[in-house]
């Protein structure tokens, strides 16, 4: 998705204030260090910067840590000078420059910083020049986007003979044109609606946290931007460490949000009272509303992070989320513009979350998704879009893997197209051609059409690296993986969802048999993972979809049941259903996510009387054709239409251990090879008929 300039040993600090002239002595030694960063920010590749009058660097102080300078310095790589160092990239291998050094003055310092490191310095000076630079992050201005169909025609802006590289806004409307075709109006923050209200906003926010802002902040990065990385850590820790009045209200008050779900995690926290979280949101959403007639990137991470919250899933909040990416050209790919290389790096990410809550989103509130595939262009999201490494990951207990929780994100965005790909293929409104296809074809004729998304899965999980196995939990670490493998499971259970809601009266007894074995085998697998979940797992951080999620694997469930055959099977599953939502109660003490699935659980089949077997309460194996897309909801509590939905799951495959750490009957012969020889995609699943029968162990 994006790509993030890579992290390099520091060049000088330019953050400094002018030595104390007091001391000579002092002076000396306050340049030396100026020069070049302290060992833990070496080793972390992190900005060494310092505040004035300070002997330790920010990091180091926000850490309590001693700020050393013990090693020796690295060499460092050079600067290739550019015309424009707004779009430079650093070429690691690059020889170095020849011609005689020149003196750095503070402004050159600074640009040499940022195109190094991909970040700001400290000094609020720097900072407030390198954002002004920006198109998301203006300090006094916004941008929007202007569209190829907009009243402003791009024929007319060409003949404008001047662009501003960076607007300020306050002089009335500019443009911004940062690549061909591609240019942004520009408006001052101070017109827009409930501009005043920040610094009261900030301040409020910061009264119901005093005096732990400063922990929560810290907290946060340890659990919960790991596994969500749409900060960019070293620019929110630097700001932080000035003033909170730096922040946008809304985004600093879901970070405080997020941060309080692992309150006891931190020593020093865990000895006083929580803060008022409804008063927080409170304050955030009410915050929220302001920000929107000014759009910025902290506007869409805002949004997100605040949609992450257990109970805090909305489809409203969501759409508007979109809305303001794509007011920000989030949907379009950034590579070439004329903006900060940092800067791009952060596009991408926020390009990528915004297309996985959307697609997410549409599946389980059963909406139509609003990020239509060919309007929003992002390249594919790789290791070099992260600003942070294993370098920078904390060593406190009850922290979250960098290095892991960057493959977590890379992988979900690949889930998250299999996904989008088959609720647009099983689950769109206009459901003709599937109903053609079945009645032409049969479920045969289905089973073929979702095919590319069982190999797209079996691709899937043949890629994942051992670092997002569920076992692979480190001691006194979070392990975040499981909401990545619940996703999976989800994935699979969409799509047998809906062929078994296909199945006919005239579906072949062996096919049908087969399918309806597939997709028991499918359920007892979800049921078993989540059973399986350890406390690293549990009490990690997990993302907005993961209540719903827990739901889906029911909702199936109630599904098989509900068009169980014989009396014996509806009791199977009657009771398998009754054990999982055991399995969940006993576990949801503490853990927010599996509360909010309860709830969720016992709102959507609340009416549904599970002791009543659903065998002979309809026409026998007759089923309701559906002319609905809705991918959401639940069994109706119609008894006929309970037993109407006759569904033949996909013959699926379990995932291997390199995958899901539950290993369930795993001599288990589940299909009737015989019966399904005749199926010409069971060619490709494997020797059990399964997705993933035939991946090996790595």
């Amino acid at each position: 998705m994006l790509e993030p300039p890579i992290s390099m040993d520091n060049a000088s600090d330019s953050s400094h204030s002018s030595p104390d002239a007091a001391s000579l002595q002092n002076q000396t030694r306050k340049a030396v260090r100026a020069d070049r960063p302290c060992d833990i920010c070496r080793k972390r590749k992190s900005r060494c910067a310092k505040e004035p009058d300070q002997e330790r660097c920010v990091l180091c102080t926000f850490h309590d840590r001693e700020c050393t300078y013990l090693d020796a310095p690295q060499p460092r790589r050079k600067r290739v000078d550019f015309p424009d160092d707004a779009a430079v990239s650093v070429d690691g291998t690059a020889e170095a420059d020849s011609r005689p050094p020149r003196k750095k003055t503070k402004a050159t310092q600074t640009e040499e910083n940022e195109v190094i490191l991909g970040v700001p310095t400290l000094s609020s000076s720097s900072v407030r020049s390198l954002l002004d630079r920006t198109l998301g992050l203006h300090r006094t201005t916004h941008f929007k986007y202007i569209g190829p169909s907009s009243l402003h025609e791009e024929r007319l802006l060409d003949l404008i003979h001047r662009f501003y590289e960076s607007g300020n806004g306050e002089d009335g409307c500019k443009f911004r044109r940062v690549a061909d075709s591609t240019t942004f109006l520009s408006k001052s923050d101070r017109h827009t609606l409930f501009s005043g209200d920040v610094d009261g906003d900030l301040d409020a926010i910061e009264h119901v946290v005093r005096p732990h802002g400063p922990g929560l902040v810290d907290l946060y990065f340890r659990t919960v931007h790991p596994s969500y990385p749409i900060l960019h850590k070293g620019v929110f820790l630097e700001k932080y460490a000035r003033s909170y009045k730096e922040f946008s209200p809304p985004l600093l008050a879901a970070v405080y949000l997020l941060a309080m779900d692992w309150w006891e995690y931190d020593r020093g926290l865990s000895l006083h009272a929580k803060p008022d979280a409804e008063a927080l949101l409170r304050t955030a959403m009410k915050a929220l509303t302001g920000v929107i007639h000014r759009p910025k990137l902290s506007s869409v991470q805002a949004g997100l992070l605040l949609l992450q919250r257990s109970s805090g899933d909305s489809w409203v909040l969501t759409t508007q989320v979109v809305a303001i990416g794509e007011e920000l050209g989030l949907h379009l790919d950034c590579t070439s513009w004329n903006i900060p290389e940092w800067e791009k790096g952060l596009r991408r990410r926020l390009a990528w979350a915004i297309f996985m809550q959307d697609k997410w989103g549409a599946l389980i509130h059963g909406r139509p998704s609003h990020v239509i595939a060919s309007n929003w262009q992002m390249p594919r999201v790789s290791l070099a879009d992260f600003p942070e490494s294993a370098a920078d990951e904390d060593d406190k207990e009850g922290s979250t893997e960098v290095e892991k929780g960057r493959l977590l994100f890379i992988h979900l965005t690949k889930l998250t197209q299999i996904m989008a790909q088959a609720l647009e293929t099983l689950y769109n409104p206009d459901q003709t051609r599937i109903q053609e296809l079945v009645a032409r074809s049969g479920v045969q004729g289905l089973l073929e059409l979702v095919k590319p998304l069982a190999v797209n899965l079996k691709e899937w999980a043949n890629d994942m690296p051992r670092d997002l196995r569920m076992e692979d939990v480190k001691t006194r670490k979070l392990c975040s993986n499981g909401y990545l493998h619940l996703s999976y499971f989800v994935t699979e259970i969409i799509i047998h969802r809906h062929i078994i809601r296909s199945l006919a009266p005239d579906t072949p007894p062996p096919l049908r048999e087969l399918c309806r074995e597939a997709g028991k085998a499918r359920l007892e697998r979800a049921i078993n993972f989540v059973e399986a979940l350890r406390p690293e797992h549990l009490q990690a951080f997990w993302w907005f979809a993961s209540p719903k999620s827990l739901a889906f694997i029911r909702t199936y469930g109630g599904l098989l049941w509900a068009t169980s055959s014989t009396e014996a099977e509806a009791e199977f599953y009657r009771r398998k259903l009754e054990d999982f939502r055991w399995s969940l109660k006993v576990r949801a003490k503490g853990v927010s996510f599996v509360a909010a699935a309860l709830q969720e659980m016992d709102e959507s089949l609340q009416d549904i009387d599970m002791t009543r077997s659903p065998v002979g309460r309809a026409p026998g194996g007759h089923i309701r054709q559906h002319t609905t897309g809705s991918s959401s909801g639940v069994l109706a509590s119609d008894a006929e239409t309970q037993t109407a939905d006759h569904q033949v799951p996909l013959p699926t495959v379990y995932p291997d251990h390199q995958f899901d750490p539950v290993d369930a009957s795993p001599n288990f012969n589940l299909l009737d090879l015989d019966a399904a020889s005749s199926l010409e995609y069971l060619s490709d699943v494997g020797d059990q008929g399964y997705f993933f029968s035939g991946l090996t162990q790595p």
